[in-house]
């Protein structure tokens, strides 16, 4: 680990939204009670206001009077006398990065982003938990974090299409739309590109898949790795653009959605009129349009049914009332929130990268047991949602607890209820 490259880091990512958000910091630590791993565990190093400590030092020391004069005089240590093994810890293995802290933040400061910026000294600095760090070394290589390679992808899709029997282009010229699914959908959860194919074809999509674009979720950005974030950017983009597609569908994965949606046009070139956007988006689209029919009450009668919220998509991602409008037409008798919900839902416990990371695993399932605890609290049976990560950190921890919740992707549902 390298402290110099950290503080160098730190040093040139800090333009004027990042002092400006720094000096606007009251460290009243109202944030705290917002971020589910300080609330579950008490630790103060898991504060939001203390993950971005080390930011604020390296800004303080290099850029203020004030923050110079106590180095100077030895009031506080050097930023290089830093433990990063102790950082990286904190703002790995407790940090979603789901950014709920900024919605408590009374100065209105985006508090994720700026964990994001420790993030990027500490991956510059070469302390990164070695899940994280293989992860992105896979799909650098490989393309994929599962280790989903060309030949492994044909075959996958191969397989799907003759045990469902569903047609699955690939490299289609000509098709107004390029689907993104994440390796998790197509190793873990193939159903999802079986059901989004069956949707699409529903209403009449022209769509296509893409071997150079096939991966959504973007493991950079769990690093904090800006070039490794581009080009796992740019490999989805390129595709788009030489396909000649209008818009990328990304299906169930939340952090791909929004890589492409939100971080992509700040990082990268976006071809020119290109629509990115979600298929819980898309569905809700298609209903209002008359494109797709679904049956009214489809999912009625197996008892109450509620909505998780994930972060990236919903509380980030702005995709809030399509999924519910989408649920009130399936199951209108037995749809009931969760509270908190919408923008103030609580992370499920597995984002940013959490849920690789085995020594987060304790506090991975604490955080999940605050939204178990949610669900059971309006006796629902089953929990529905719109991100195959979330998917996988909610089986995992229904099987942890003992739980005899069901736990169901929206596509699934919509893909069932098709007229």
């Amino acid at each position: 680990m390298s402290s110099p490259e950290a503080v160098k880091t730190f040093h040139q990512g800090t333009g004027g939204w990042v002092a400006s958000q720094l000096e606007a910091c009251a460290r009243c630590g109202i944030c705290a009670e917002a971020c589910p791993f300080y609330r579950v565990t008490r630790k103060p190093e898991f504060a939001p206001v203390w993950k971005i400590e080390l930011l604020r030092r390296a800004y303080r020391q290099e850029f203020t009077l004030a923050g110079r004069l106590r180095t100077a005089l030895g009031l506080q240590k050097k930023l290089e006398d830093e433990n990063l093994a102790e950082w990286s810890r904190i703002v790995y293995e407790g940090c979603s990065v789901c950014n709920r802290c900024a919605m408590a933040c009374p100065m209105g400061i985006q508090i994720g982003p700026l964990i994001q910026e420790v993030r990027a000294g500490l991956a510059a600095a070469g302390a990164v938990p070695e899940e994280v760090a293989s992860a992105v070394r896979k799909q650098i290589q490989k393309g994929s974090p599962l280790d989903v390679t060309d030949k492994l992808f044909d075959e996958r899709l191969e397989w799907i299409s003759d045990e469902w029997g569903v047609d699955l282009p690939i490299d289609e010229q000509g098709a107004d739309t390029l689907v993104v699914f994440s390796s998790i959908e197509l190793m873990k959860f193939p159903q999802n590109v079986v059901d989004t194919a069956r949707i699409l074809d529903a209403a009449g999509e022209r769509w296509t898949l893409s071997r150079k674009g096939r991966e959504a979720i973007n493991w950079g950005i769990y690093e904090g790795n800006t070039e490794h974030t581009k080009l796992f950017l740019n490999r989805v983009l390129d595709a788009a653009k030489e396909l000649g597609v209008k818009r990328i569908l990304v299906a169930e994965c939340g952090n791909g959605y929004d890589a492409l949606r939100w971080t992509a046009p700040n990082l990268v070139h976006m071809p020119a009129g290109l629509e990115v956007t979600h298929i819980a988006t898309v569905v809700a689209e298609y209903v209002r349009s008359g494109r797709i029919k679904l049956r009214a009450g489809a999912a009625d009668g197996n008892g109450v049914i509620t909505f998780h919220d994930a972060c990236k998509i919903q509380r980030r991602g702005g995709c809030i009332e399509e999924p519910r409008q989408i649920l009130k037409i399936l199951a209108p008798r037995s749809f009931r929130e969760m509270s908190p919900n919408k923008e103030a839902a609580t992370c499920c416990g597995a984002g940013g990268g959490v849920g690789a990371i085995k020594a987060a695993d304790e506090h991975r399932y604490a955080v999940f047991e605050l939204k178990l605890n949610q669900i059971r609290e309006i006796e629902a049976d089953t929990v529905v949602m719109a991100c195959a990560n979330c998917r996988v950190q909610f089986l995992d921890g229904v099987a942890h607890f003992n739980s005899d919740l069901k736990v169901r992707g929206l596509s699934r549902m919509i893909a069932e209820a098709l007229v």
